[in-house]
């Protein structure tokens, strides 16, 4: 007998739509929509994993001093430059282990620092981290071409910088084996302040996330 004419049937031959209960197949509806949406939180928990999510939040420069050099590679820049990164864990369930993250800053495509780094912590599911990191120098050569010497001046006019900041690092996801290089880059579009003065309200911005295509990862 199919289950629906148990609920169906007339005590005295009636048809189905005089005696079926409405309530019933509505309470029914509600129990197996409600454990579709069991499973796929279940599926979105434990059987995916998504990448973390970064943004600049914050970044100060008050110090880029270029003393441009013929060739232009061998030029030398002074610098002071503080930026905060949010890495957010998307994940319901699995947290994420960061293996120690290395920090580079680059103009027009350039390395000119590379003397940060951020120790190895673990990431709750749905939380947020914060890094942060303050880096300067003086004197230090920068690689730059002929064409970098003068988007230099150019920029160096407005007091306005376009520098990147980019972050290595390799994550495991919990319950899971496989070590995962991953990649930030976050372009920082910087005003030159005085240090004794407020700093510049700073443009949040979003960052860019490179990951390994490979399994578990």
């Amino acid at each position: 007998m199919a289950f629906y004419e148990g609920w169906c049937s007339g005590k005295n031959g009636g048809g189905c739509c005089s005696d079926c209960s409405w309530t019933r197949i509505a309470i029914w509806t509600v129990a197996i929509l409600v454990v579709c949406a069991v499973i796929i939180v279940l599926v979105l928990a434990f059987g995916v994993v998504r990448p973390p999510k970064a943004t600049a939040d914050d970044a100060v420069l008050q110090r880029f001093a270029l003393s441009p050099a013929d060739p232009a590679s061998n030029s030398t820049v002074s610098y002071n430059l503080t930026a905060t990164v949010s890495l957010r864990n998307p994940n319901m369930y699995r947290a994420i282990d960061y293996g120690a993250l290395a920090v580079a800053f680059s103009f027009n495509g350039t390395r000119f620092d590379d003397s940060a780094s951020v120790p190895a912590f673990q990431h709750k599911p749905r939380k947020t981290a914060t890094v942060r990191v303050t880096v300067g120098g003086v004197d230090k050569p920068i690689k730059l071409a002929k064409a970098g010497v003068g988007e230099f001046r150019t920029e160096n006019d407005t007091g306005k910088f376009a520098v990147e900041m980019r972050l290595d690092t390799v994550l495991q996801y919990k319950g899971r084996s496989a070590k995962c290089p991953l990649v930030v880059i976050c372009p920082l579009q910087l005003q030159l302040v005085d240090p004794d003065v407020a700093a510049t309200a700073f443009q949040r911005t979003k960052c860019t996330i490179l990951r390994a295509k490979k399994s578990g990862c």
